[in-house]
């Protein structure tokens, strides 16, 4: 048991060899859990979604895919997937007296007390750092550029100074969420485009619905917060209309780019198809304002980005 160097209480449901609940944690052990504690903070359950617009981005601004292209796909996808990362880790730096009231984050990292606040901001520095050196390095200035001005809108403008203030702080905030498609774009190549700004504005069309959705059913937790979301504010009917009005600006933003030329017919009518449930779930929801209704169109909307996202590359490419 020598080299077992460092004493930990034992956890809950941690089989380990211990002693009189005194578990013998191996240093090795250790690392690995605190970097999977760092890695949870950065909200990857968020980022995720932005790397992979970010990926489609880069995709459908290839002429001709060869070794350099695919070394700039995964520029993009690494400097999105760290700037993300930083610019959640600052967030949620700036919201811990928030999520250690809300049932739903109270358990994260920082209000639970498995990171301290100075490590908390020092990643988020380093990751944002990195994120922007490394675009630079590569000499891609645009996408750098667009790097740094969307993590100052979702640090700053959004969490910062309006999230506390007004409950229309996601539509400007949405445009940080936006900006990793475009800066995917700018990875390849310099050319002023259409539609990288017509994958900025899905993202930016479906942030809205997204958050107000999930913030209906737990409007009681962003009360005792004191966060002013949408749903806070307003009455369950007016939260309905605003969410289902949301969804479906996002599913006529989804057939914009076969309007301008952009996309196939085919696009146009599997995402056609798409949207039929969108609407559906939309008029159910302001008929029945309740949590139910607000949960489904949430889990329906959820992956609708991203395979809306797919099918563009798809029928762009093929």
């Amino acid at each position: 048991m020598s080299k077992y160097l460092k004493l930990e209480i034992l956890l809950p449901g941690v089989a380990d060899l211990n002693v009189n609940g005194i578990r013998m944690v191996h240093p090795i052990e250790g690392t690995y859990h605190r970097i999977a504690v760092y890695f949870r903070y950065t909200k990857p359950r968020v980022w995720i979604l932005l790397v992979y617009t970010a990926a489609i981005g880069s995709v459908v601004a290839v002429s001709a895919f060869d070794f350099q292209s695919l070394i700039f796909i995964l520029l993009a996808v690494v400097a999105t997937a760290l700037g993300s990362a930083g610019s959640e880790a600052l967030t949620n730096f700036i919201d811990r007296d928030m999520d250690s009231v809300m049932s739903r984050t109270r358990n994260r990292p920082l209000p639970s007390g498995e990171i301290g606040t100075s490590k908390a901001v020092t990643l988020g520095f380093i990751l944002i750092a990195a994120s922007i050196l490394l675009l630079m390095a590569f000499q891609k200035f645009y996408a750098a550029a667009f790097m740094a001005l969307g993590i100052f809108d979702n640090v700053i403008v959004y969490s910062y100074l309006l999230k506390r203030k007004t409950p229309w702080s996601i539509i400007l905030g949405g445009f940080s969420g936006g900006f990793p498609a475009v800066i995917g774009w700018y990875c390849i190549t310099t050319q002023f485009s259409l539609i990288p700004w017509f994958l900025f504005a899905l993202v930016v069309a479906w942030i809205p619905i997204h958050v107000w959705s999930l913030a209906f059913r737990y409007r009681d937790d962003y009360t005792n917060a004191g966060v002013p979301m949408l749903p806070v504010l307003y009455s369950k009917k007016v939260s309905a209309w605003c969410i289902s009005g949301s969804a479906i600006i996002l599913a006529i933003f989804s057939i914009i780019p076969f309007i301008f030329g952009i996309q196939t017919v085919y696009y146009l009518l599997v995402v056609s198809i798409l949207a039929v449930p969108m609407f559906a779930l939309s008029m159910s929801f302001i008929k029945y304002p309740d949590i139910k209704g607000s949960f489904r169109l949430f889990k329906y909307s959820s992956p609708y980005l991203a395979v809306v996202f797919t099918l563009f590359v798809i029928f762009r490419i093929f």
